[in-house]
């Protein structure tokens, strides 16, 4: 296979399209008798940007982590440009996946952990790389097991975006990042994003700050993709009702709820499709807010699901098998 630097697919995965990106079928994964990755079917085109979203404990890192064959999958099949990236070298050059708890040797230096990207990753732009250690201020002389968390996470973004690699995984980059370094990696990543298009996934927490990153989001629950759509998409196909709760429940009854938060008299609810004009209306007129449902809200809301209340009975139902027919308006 030949490594391209600008992150198209390979001759060969380019002749059959449908073979293109990362095609991923049945995958499971277990931990003893755990299964953590259930069954997974999915397709990531080349040359975009994914989210890959859902609560802690839900598979994010392991899913990550067994494309890029840092973790032997149980079952399943995984494609990437048409390839199986086990006992592949070329072709797992190809992609670059720094953990989030990454371990280097306490007694290297930035400066030996920079010198050897080359040697994993042929068309890293070591220039970039040490561009973005000074903008991040990650001294290249000082020892890893120094680093603060921020300086950790700083040197992994240097790493990951400078290896040009057409397969970039990035797994809750921004821990330890202040404002004003998150917002460094957002435009550096942007820029790369441009100038030297790649696939990249992105897990994060940080959800309505790098929603506008995203092409699309992968939402995982209980170890398996749910939704794998568009941002506006998924916004658009739920609502939030706020009001008081005896017209709010009044209110959703027939209607699909997601999840319902009270504080005092006060109760909001997610609703799982668009509204009417119609029942815009009868609900402006029992003195409810209609909403445009967050990005962060939708996911805490399914996470939620993940992590039910022992002591609260709870009616919300699990998320879908795959994006809904939203309701259209008239």
């Amino acid at each position: 296979m030949t490594a391209t630097i600008d992150g198209a697919p390979t001759p060969a995965a380019a002749d059959h399209p449908s073979t293109a990106g990362i095609v991923i079928e049945g995958l499971t994964k277990n931990y003893g008798r755990t299964e953590v990755l259930k069954g997974i079917d999915l397709h990531l085109e080349p040359g975009r940007v994914y989210g890959l979203l859902g609560a802690n404990g839900v598979g994010k890192t392991t899913l990550m982590s067994v494309i890029c064959n840092h973790t032997f999958r149980t079952a399943g099949t995984i494609t990437i440009d048409g390839q199986d990236p086990r006992e592949n070298a070329p072709l797992l050059a190809r992609t670059c996946f720094i953990h989030e708890d990454q371990r280097w040797h306490d007694d290297y230096k930035v400066g030996h952990i920079l010198a050897a990207l080359e040697w994993f990753h042929p068309n890293a732009d070591m220039a970039l790389a040490t561009r973005l250690l000074e903008r991040f201020g990650v001294p290249r002389k000082t020892a890893l097991k120094k680093l603060s968390r921020g300086q950790r996470s700083s040197l992994s973004i240097a790493l990951s975006l400078a290896s040009r690699a057409p397969y970039t995984f990035l797994d809750e980059p921004h821990l330890g990042l202040d404002a004003t370094a998150r917002s460094i990696f957002y435009e550096e990543l942007m820029r790369e994003v441009a100038e030297h298009p790649r696939t990249v996934v992105m897990s994060t927490h940080l959800i309505d700050e790098a929603a506008e990153l995203f092409e699309q989001v992968l939402l995982m629950q209980k170890g398996n993709v749910v939704i794998q759509a568009d941002v506006d998409e998924i916004t658009s196909s739920m609502v939030v009702l706020r009001g008081l709760e005896d017209e709010v429940d009044t209110f959703v009854a027939g209607h699909e709820v997601v999840s319902r938060r009270s504080l005092g008299r006060i109760r909001s609810v997610l609703l799982r499709e668009r509204l009417s004009r119609e029942e815009v209306r009868d609900a402006e007129q029992r003195h409810l807010s209609v909403e445009p449902a967050g990005l962060q809200e939708i996911v805490a809301a399914l996470g939620i699901l993940d992590h039910p209340d022992p002591t609260t009975a709870s009616d919300a139902p699990s998320a879908p098998d795959a994006m809904p027919a939203p309701k259209e308006s008239s």
